[in-house]
């Protein structure tokens, strides 16, 4: 054959020639040598005898068929390395074959072998899919170099899609692996946004804490308690109502203004403290009506000033005791945030606590010491001094206090 179809460097040729020599043959996955098979196509005796011989020195083991069509079934049935087609089968009649093979295994190489080729039957047989024409009148170490050739170039190409195929299951372990990574960083962003959420929600609730704490005036309480309040949730219309002598029993302690007059908000707030606050104090649930029309309906006409308004109302408990009742309303169209209920739920405990300890202070505070020494002994009959009394340095007076 002439041409640079046919045209191999020196150095390629001394490597195939030295891998021939040494036998070198693809491995089976048992680590075993794997005999190389060669599928010949439409040979006459006298050619296959040829071929056969060279294929036998080549160490590459041989099969027949004798038309394109057995050619396919073989394909189907065994692995094939080489595919010898006769040069008498045009191309056209051997590219059904070609196709066939690569569709089975893009390793399998077509050469055509017979005759040397003339006029475009060359590129006739390259577009039909042969990687080589074998001229038979060559000697056999020119047909052996040729055969080790496409036998190279089919175990490179077997190692090339071992290779894709190994990066398409890398590939796919990856992208299950990333959506694991995914939704793991998912679950860390939760949770760290849920630990910043927590953090923010702590150091309000000492930041609050830390301004009632010093207050030991209910009126001072509710007013620093309403105006952190205020600071959270912007301009609104608020009140407070404290608990009576009775459970049932509820006045109003605080009231801020926004667009909504204390005049024009009495005969609601009355009915607040005397229906609502009362039911509410026997819940812990906070209360919230982005339309008040139902609540506005069964109060009466007194919750007019609600209309329009969105309301939200909790209680704040200490123990099983209800310490204030809370209301916060305006305008449905500066609607309050959602965060408004864990903000809620975070102070109300702080505030219920600080007013527990007024109550208990306040009632402490209704001890006093006698007005004189001959006072403490009035109408005591047993002759029992003073510290027999317990009011000798006040020390047991202070204890229960």
């Amino acid at each position: 054959m002439q041409g640079p179809y046919n045209d191999y460097p020196s150095d390629e040729r001394a490597r195939l020639d030295a891998d021939a020599q040494d036998g070198a043959q693809p491995m089976s996955s048992d680590g075993h040598e794997v005999q190389p098979a060669a599928l010949c196509v439409g040979f006459d005796a006298v050619a296959i005898a040829r071929v056969s011989s060279v294929l036998a020195a080549a160490g590459i083991s041989c099969e027949q068929a004798d038309s394109a069509d057995a050619a396919v079934a073989h394909l189907v049935s065994g692995a094939t390395d080489i595919i010898l087609i006769a040069d008498r089968i045009p191309a056209a009649a051997f590219a059904p074959i070609a196709a066939q093979a690569r569709r089975i295994s893009g390793s399998t190489k077509i050469i055509v072998a017979g005759a040397p080729p003339r006029g475009t039957r060359l590129l006739d047989a390259v577009r039909a899919g042969a990687v080589d024409w074998l001229d038979l009148s060559h000697d056999d170490r020119d047909l052996q170099f040729r055969l080790q050739t496409a036998l190279e170039l089919g175990n490179e190409d077997r190692r090339r899609d071992e290779r894709i195929a190994r990066l398409k299951g890398i590939c796919r372990k990856l992208t299950i692996t990333r959506s694991e990574f995914s939704k793991q960083i998912d679950s860390l962003s939760e949770g760290l946004n849920d630990f910043r959420g927590r953090v923010d929600e702590a150091g309000i609730v000492g930041e609050f804490r830390g301004l009632i704490s010093q207050e030991l005036d209910v009126e001072d309480l509710l007013r620093t308690s309403m105006q952190y309040m205020l600071t959270k949730t912007g301009a609104t219309n608020a009140a407070v109502f404290l608990p009576g002598s009775k459970p049932t029993q509820f006045g109003l302690g605080a009231y801020v203004n926004y667009d909504c007059p204390r005049t024009t908000a009495e005969p609601l707030l009355s009915r607040l403290a005397e229906e609502i606050c009362p039911r509410l104090a026997e819940d812990e649930d906070i209360v919230r009506f982005a339309d008040t029309a139902e609540f506005v309906d069964s109060i009466g006409l007194e919750a007019s000033v609600l209309d329009d308004c969105e309301l939200v109302a909790w209680p704040a408990h200490h123990g099983d005791e209800c310490m204030g009742v809370f209301f916060l309303f305006r305008n449905r169209s500066e609607p309050f945030k959602d965060e408004l209920a864990g903000l809620i739920d975070a102070l109300r405990p702080v505030f219920a606590a600080q007013m527990a300890k007024l109550v208990r202070v306040h009632h402490r505070s209704k001890f006093s010491w006698p007005d004189s020494r001959s006072s403490a002994t009035e109408g005591d009959e047993s002759g029992e001094d003073d510290e027999d009394k317990g009011f000798g340095d006040g020390e047991s007076w202070r204890r229960a206090a």
